[in-house]
């Protein structure tokens, strides 16, 4: 796994704060989700995550092996042609054009290969801060669940004050 991919714990928690989130919004009210529902998202999601973990890692051995055989290619073209050049069979010139451009491509190669390790260090960064937001949001959330519940409290002792002070019809006589 490369550095800049999500640790398998990073990925656990993802799926449970994807859990958490598809149960708050789909639970009936007093009466929670159903589980088969609940089953059912958590399958897709683990599957989700493992499927990504099986295409990031085929994504990067497919670059480092298209690099190895482009580096290892341009390197034997340079030898060829610089030992042909060296030897007198061929021109100057045409050996040096010929092992410039390979030069040339290992280099756009390596390039690549740099943009590449930048960008996935970029996503990597973006992912900390989304999943930092998504924690902040969850507490927040949680947060004001809890002064909800100390409000309706307040409320309902509110109301018993106010119906106990009140005289009901059938005090009258």
């Amino acid at each position: 796994m490369a550095k800049n991919d999500p640790t398998p714990d990073e990925r656990a928690e993802y799926i449970v704060k994807r859990l958490e989130l598809f149960i708050r919004e789909n639970r009936e009210p007093f009466k929670g989700m159903n589980f088969n529902k609940w089953q059912q998202l958590a399958r897709s999601e683990i599957s989700n995550s493992l499927r990504d973990y099986e295409k990031s890692q085929y994504d990067q051995n497919q670059v480092t092996r298209r690099m190895l055989f482009i580096i290892g290619s341009s390197i034997a073209t340079i030898g060829f042609w610089g030992v042909a050049a060296a030897f007198g069979r061929i021109d100057y010139m045409l050996a040096g054009m010929i092992c410039l451009i390979a030069g040339i491509i290992v280099i756009a190669h390596a390039g690549e290969w740099m943009t590449r390790s930048m960008w996935k260090k970029a996503q990597a960064k973006k992912r900390e801060r989304a999943y930092n937001n998504a924690v902040s949001l969850d507490r927040q959330i949680k947060q004001m669940e809890k002064e909800l519940k100390n409000k309706a409290k307040e409320l309902e002792k509110t109301l018993g004050a106010v119906g106990r002070a009140v005289p009901q019809p059938s005090d009258k006589k």
